[in-house]
């Protein structure tokens, strides 16, 4: 059975906010985490927490500062580790 996608199906929205904020959450990770490549494993997995929390994101904030609170959190969670 094929999957039938809305319009703006969850995923054509994770797409959208990959293309807008991939380069603003990079250098944020960067700017906390102090290493590139880590950086880069944060935003991927900023992206991962907000593709599975999407249905619950309420819209109160922007996506941008809803997305940037995941990454830094993310950011804190691999520093300690």
């Amino acid at each position: 059975m094929e999957t039938v996608k809305g319009p703006d199906s969850k995923e054509e929205r994770i797409e959208r906010m990959v293309a807008l904020y991939q380069l603003p959450l990079l250098r944020l990770c960067i700017m906390y985490l102090h290493d590139e490549e880590m950086a880069k494993d944060a935003v991927q997995e900023t992206f991962i927490k907000a593709y599975r929390n999407l249905d619950s994101f309420r819209g109160e904030a922007s996506e941008k500062t809803w997305l940037s609170r995941i990454a830094i959190n993310t950011c804190k969670n691999v520093y300690r580790t």
